[in-house]
Protein backbone atom coordinates (compact mmCIF):
# COMPACT_ATOMS: atom_id res chain seq x y z
CA UNK A 1 0.00 0.00 0.00
CA UNK A 2 1.37 3.44 -0.71
CA UNK A 3 0.69 6.28 1.43
CA UNK A 4 0.69 10.14 0.19
CA UNK A 5 2.67 13.19 1.30
CA UNK A 6 0.29 16.13 0.76
CA UNK A 7 3.43 18.21 0.91
CA UNK A 8 5.98 15.89 -0.44
CA UNK A 9 6.99 13.77 -3.41
CA UNK A 10 4.67 10.89 -4.41
CA UNK A 11 5.85 9.94 -7.68
CA UNK A 12 9.47 8.21 -9.12
CA UNK A 13 9.80 8.73 -12.80
CA UNK A 14 12.86 6.56 -14.05
CA UNK A 15 14.28 6.72 -17.46
CA UNK A 16 15.78 3.05 -18.79
CA UNK A 17 18.26 3.02 -21.08
CA UNK A 18 21.51 4.65 -19.56
CA UNK A 19 19.46 5.21 -16.65
CA UNK A 20 18.89 1.83 -14.37
CA UNK A 21 20.00 -0.28 -17.43
CA UNK A 22 23.49 0.20 -18.52
CA UNK A 23 24.73 -0.21 -22.10
CA UNK A 24 24.70 -3.97 -21.97
CA UNK A 25 20.95 -3.65 -21.05
CA UNK A 26 21.54 -5.15 -16.99
CA UNK A 27 20.89 -3.23 -14.28
CA UNK A 28 22.51 -3.78 -10.48
CA UNK A 29 21.32 -5.10 -7.27
CA UNK A 30 21.97 -1.42 -5.70
CA UNK A 31 19.25 0.43 -8.38
CA UNK A 32 16.73 -2.72 -7.51
CA UNK A 33 17.11 -1.75 -3.49
CA UNK A 34 16.67 1.66 -4.17
CA UNK A 35 13.62 1.71 -5.95
CA UNK A 36 12.36 -0.93 -3.59
CA UNK A 37 13.35 2.14 -0.91
CA UNK A 38 11.07 4.17 -2.71
CA UNK A 39 8.35 2.26 -2.68
CA UNK A 40 8.89 1.68 0.67
CA UNK A 41 8.59 5.19 1.60
CA UNK A 42 5.54 5.56 -0.76
CA UNK A 43 6.83 6.62 -3.82
CA UNK A 44 4.60 5.18 -6.93
CA UNK A 45 7.51 3.95 -9.68
CA UNK A 46 7.05 5.09 -12.71
CA UNK A 47 9.04 3.90 -16.25
CA UNK A 48 9.32 6.45 -19.14
CA UNK A 49 10.98 5.48 -21.20
CA UNK A 50 11.83 6.12 -25.46
CA UNK A 51 11.89 2.39 -26.09
CA UNK A 52 8.88 0.96 -28.01
CA UNK A 53 6.75 -2.06 -27.07
CA UNK A 54 9.17 -4.93 -28.92
CA UNK A 55 11.91 -3.09 -27.08
CA UNK A 56 10.64 -2.71 -23.76
CA UNK A 57 9.36 -6.50 -24.26
CA UNK A 58 12.75 -7.90 -24.75
CA UNK A 59 13.71 -7.01 -21.00
CA UNK A 60 12.86 -10.13 -19.49
CA UNK A 61 15.95 -10.55 -17.74
CA UNK A 62 15.13 -7.53 -15.36
CA UNK A 63 12.38 -8.39 -13.96
CA UNK A 64 12.79 -8.16 -10.33
CA UNK A 65 13.20 -4.68 -11.39
CA UNK A 66 10.34 -4.16 -13.28
CA UNK A 67 7.66 -5.43 -11.00
CA UNK A 68 8.35 -2.95 -8.84
CA UNK A 69 7.34 -0.31 -11.16
CA UNK A 70 3.39 0.70 -11.80
CA UNK A 71 1.85 -1.59 -14.14
CA UNK A 72 1.39 1.10 -16.50
CA UNK A 73 4.63 1.86 -18.34
CA UNK A 74 5.39 4.65 -20.44
CA UNK A 75 6.70 3.93 -23.83
CA UNK A 76 8.09 6.26 -26.95
CA UNK A 77 8.50 9.12 -24.24
CA UNK A 78 4.92 8.93 -23.37
CA UNK A 79 3.24 8.33 -26.80
CA UNK A 80 1.84 4.99 -26.07
CA UNK A 81 1.06 3.71 -22.93
CA UNK A 82 1.57 -0.14 -22.11
CA UNK A 83 -0.18 -2.28 -19.47
CA UNK A 84 3.02 -4.69 -18.43
CA UNK A 85 0.16 -7.00 -16.88
CA UNK A 86 -1.96 -7.66 -19.68
CA UNK A 87 0.21 -6.66 -22.61
CA UNK A 88 -1.86 -4.47 -24.53
CA UNK A 89 -0.96 -0.91 -25.63
CA UNK A 90 -2.99 2.39 -26.47
CA UNK A 91 -1.81 5.82 -28.08
CA UNK A 92 -1.71 8.46 -25.56
CA UNK A 93 -0.64 10.80 -28.33
CA UNK A 94 -0.68 10.57 -32.32
CA UNK A 95 0.52 12.37 -35.35
CA UNK A 96 -1.99 13.98 -37.25
CA UNK A 97 -3.29 11.74 -40.11
CA UNK A 98 -2.38 14.24 -43.00
CA UNK A 99 1.22 14.34 -41.94
CA UNK A 100 1.82 10.42 -42.17
CA UNK A 101 0.79 10.81 -45.15
CA UNK A 102 2.85 13.61 -46.24
CA UNK A 103 5.83 12.01 -44.51
CA UNK A 104 5.47 8.35 -45.83
CA UNK A 105 4.83 10.24 -49.66
CA UNK A 106 7.76 12.14 -49.37
CA UNK A 107 9.99 9.76 -47.93
CA UNK A 108 11.34 6.27 -48.75
CA UNK A 109 12.93 5.02 -45.78
CA UNK A 110 10.38 5.21 -43.11
CA UNK A 111 8.87 3.14 -39.84
CA UNK A 112 6.01 3.87 -38.06
CA UNK A 113 4.55 3.10 -34.71
CA UNK A 114 1.07 1.71 -34.25
CA UNK A 115 -1.04 2.41 -31.49
CA UNK A 116 -1.59 -1.08 -30.93
CA UNK A 117 2.83 -1.13 -30.49
CA UNK A 118 3.30 -2.82 -33.67
CA UNK A 119 6.38 -1.06 -36.01
CA UNK A 120 5.56 -1.10 -39.58
CA UNK A 121 8.09 -0.44 -42.58
CA UNK A 122 7.55 1.28 -45.84
CA UNK A 123 10.26 -1.51 -46.88
CA UNK A 124 12.59 -3.58 -45.97
CA UNK A 125 15.53 -1.33 -45.70
CA UNK A 126 14.09 0.85 -43.43
CA UNK A 127 13.04 -1.92 -41.00
CA UNK A 128 16.90 -3.52 -41.06
CA UNK A 129 17.58 0.00 -39.94
CA UNK A 130 15.63 0.50 -37.31
CA UNK A 131 16.03 -2.80 -35.76
CA UNK A 132 19.88 -1.85 -35.57
CA UNK A 133 19.42 1.62 -34.54
CA UNK A 134 16.56 0.63 -31.85
CA UNK A 135 18.35 -2.44 -30.98
CA UNK A 136 14.86 -4.74 -31.99
CA UNK A 137 14.92 -8.04 -33.75
CA UNK A 138 14.23 -7.69 -37.38
CA UNK A 139 11.25 -10.00 -36.93
CA UNK A 140 9.40 -7.30 -34.55
CA UNK A 141 9.23 -4.75 -37.90
CA UNK A 142 6.30 -5.71 -40.13
CA UNK A 143 6.83 -4.63 -44.01
CA UNK A 144 3.60 -3.28 -44.63
CA UNK A 145 1.29 0.26 -45.22
CA UNK A 146 0.62 2.34 -42.14
CA UNK A 147 -3.04 2.33 -41.10
CA UNK A 148 -4.60 3.87 -38.18
CA UNK A 149 -3.46 5.90 -35.28
CA UNK A 150 0.46 6.69 -35.43
CA UNK A 151 2.74 7.73 -32.20
CA UNK A 152 5.26 8.29 -34.25
CA UNK A 153 7.60 8.03 -37.64
CA UNK A 154 11.37 7.46 -37.57
CA UNK A 155 12.77 8.21 -40.98
CA UNK A 156 16.32 7.27 -42.45
CA UNK A 157 18.16 9.71 -44.80
CA UNK A 158 16.93 12.86 -46.36
CA UNK A 159 15.13 14.59 -43.20
CA UNK A 160 11.42 14.56 -43.79
CA UNK A 161 9.94 17.72 -44.97
CA UNK A 162 8.64 20.14 -42.53
CA UNK A 163 4.55 19.09 -41.48
CA UNK A 164 2.33 21.85 -39.34
CA UNK A 165 1.12 19.87 -35.97
CA UNK A 166 4.86 17.63 -35.52
CA UNK A 167 8.24 18.01 -34.44
CA UNK A 168 11.31 16.13 -34.81
CA UNK A 169 14.66 15.69 -33.31
CA UNK A 170 17.58 13.90 -34.92
CA UNK A 171 18.99 10.41 -34.18
CA UNK A 172 22.34 11.40 -35.63
CA UNK A 173 24.12 8.39 -34.77
CA UNK A 174 22.00 6.75 -37.49
CA UNK A 175 21.13 9.47 -39.65
CA UNK A 176 17.65 9.04 -38.93
CA UNK A 177 14.78 11.65 -37.88
CA UNK A 178 12.16 11.08 -35.31
CA UNK A 179 8.84 12.85 -36.13
CA UNK A 180 6.25 13.25 -33.13
CA UNK A 181 3.23 15.09 -32.94
CA UNK A 182 4.12 18.81 -31.51
CA UNK A 183 4.37 19.66 -27.64
CA UNK A 184 4.94 16.03 -26.74
CA UNK A 185 7.97 14.26 -24.49
CA UNK A 186 8.32 12.34 -21.42
CA UNK A 187 7.53 15.08 -19.17
CA UNK A 188 3.55 15.42 -21.43
CA UNK A 189 3.19 11.67 -21.14
CA UNK A 190 3.28 11.75 -17.67
CA UNK A 191 1.44 14.43 -16.80
CA UNK A 192 -1.33 12.96 -18.92
CA UNK A 193 -0.58 9.75 -16.71
CA UNK A 194 -1.00 11.36 -13.85
CA UNK A 195 -3.70 13.50 -14.44
CA UNK A 196 -5.93 10.17 -16.01
CA UNK A 197 -5.34 7.88 -13.07
CA UNK A 198 -4.67 9.91 -10.19
CA UNK A 199 -5.97 13.36 -10.96
CA UNK A 200 -2.56 15.56 -10.56
CA UNK A 201 -2.39 18.65 -12.21
CA UNK A 202 1.09 18.83 -12.74
CA UNK A 203 4.84 17.18 -11.83
CA UNK A 204 4.65 18.97 -9.03
CA UNK A 205 5.11 15.39 -7.07
CA UNK A 206 7.49 13.95 -9.47
CA UNK A 207 11.04 13.17 -8.72
CA UNK A 208 12.38 12.22 -12.07
CA UNK A 209 15.65 10.54 -13.26
CA UNK A 210 17.29 10.39 -16.91
CA UNK A 211 20.70 10.99 -18.99
CA UNK A 212 19.77 11.75 -22.56
CA UNK A 213 18.20 14.94 -24.30
CA UNK A 214 14.84 13.00 -24.53
CA UNK A 215 14.69 13.42 -20.67
CA UNK A 216 15.35 16.82 -20.46
CA UNK A 217 12.18 18.40 -20.28
CA UNK A 218 11.20 15.53 -18.10
CA UNK A 219 14.29 16.52 -15.51
CA UNK A 220 12.96 20.65 -16.09
CA UNK A 221 8.71 19.93 -15.26
CA UNK A 222 9.18 17.93 -12.40
CA UNK A 223 9.74 18.95 -8.80
CA UNK A 224 13.45 17.42 -8.11
CA UNK A 225 15.36 16.00 -11.88
CA UNK A 226 18.37 14.18 -11.15
CA UNK A 227 20.75 13.56 -14.04
CA UNK A 228 22.79 10.52 -13.50
CA UNK A 229 26.57 10.02 -14.79
CA UNK A 230 27.49 10.20 -18.28
CA UNK A 231 24.44 12.26 -19.14
CA UNK A 232 23.67 14.45 -22.23
CA UNK A 233 24.85 18.10 -21.76
CA UNK A 234 20.88 19.11 -22.19
CA UNK A 235 19.93 16.70 -19.63
CA UNK A 236 22.68 17.69 -16.68
CA UNK A 237 21.53 21.58 -17.48
CA UNK A 238 17.80 20.52 -17.07
CA UNK A 239 18.80 18.64 -13.63
CA UNK A 240 18.39 20.01 -10.19
CA UNK A 241 20.90 17.71 -9.41
CA UNK A 242 23.88 16.09 -11.07
CA UNK A 243 25.03 12.67 -9.64
CA UNK A 244 28.58 11.65 -8.98
CA UNK A 245 27.83 8.98 -8.71
CA UNK A 246 26.20 5.46 -9.78
CA UNK A 247 22.54 5.59 -9.25
CA UNK A 248 21.93 3.04 -6.94
CA UNK A 249 24.82 4.25 -4.95
CA UNK A 250 22.80 7.34 -4.61
CA UNK A 251 19.49 5.94 -4.04
CA UNK A 252 21.21 3.69 -1.26
CA UNK A 253 22.89 6.79 0.40
CA UNK A 254 20.75 9.81 0.52
CA UNK A 255 18.55 10.73 2.74
CA UNK A 256 15.27 9.57 1.08
CA UNK A 257 12.96 10.07 3.71
CA UNK A 258 13.56 13.87 3.88
CA UNK A 259 13.60 13.63 -0.13
CA UNK A 260 10.21 12.37 -0.14
CA UNK A 261 8.67 14.25 2.48
CA UNK A 262 9.59 17.78 1.49
CA UNK A 263 11.43 17.20 -2.39
CA UNK A 264 14.28 18.73 -0.27
CA UNK A 265 17.99 17.88 -1.68
CA UNK A 266 21.75 17.67 -0.97
CA UNK A 267 24.22 18.72 -3.52
CA UNK A 268 25.93 15.95 -5.30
Amino acid sequence: MLYHCDDGLRYAAFDLDGTVLDAGGATSAAVVSGVARLRDLGLLPIIVTGRSRPGFLRLAKIDPLLVLFYADVLLEDGDIVLDRVSGGCRTAASLPSFAVDHVVRNCADVVGSCGDGRLVASNRRAAAAYALAYRVSRRDIDVAALAGPTSRLVVFGDAPPDVPGTQRRSLNAFGATVVTAAGRGKAAGLADLLAERFGEQDLARVVAFGDGDNDADLLAASRVGIAVPGCSSAAGAAARICLDRPLGAYLETVDLRELVRTGAHQTE
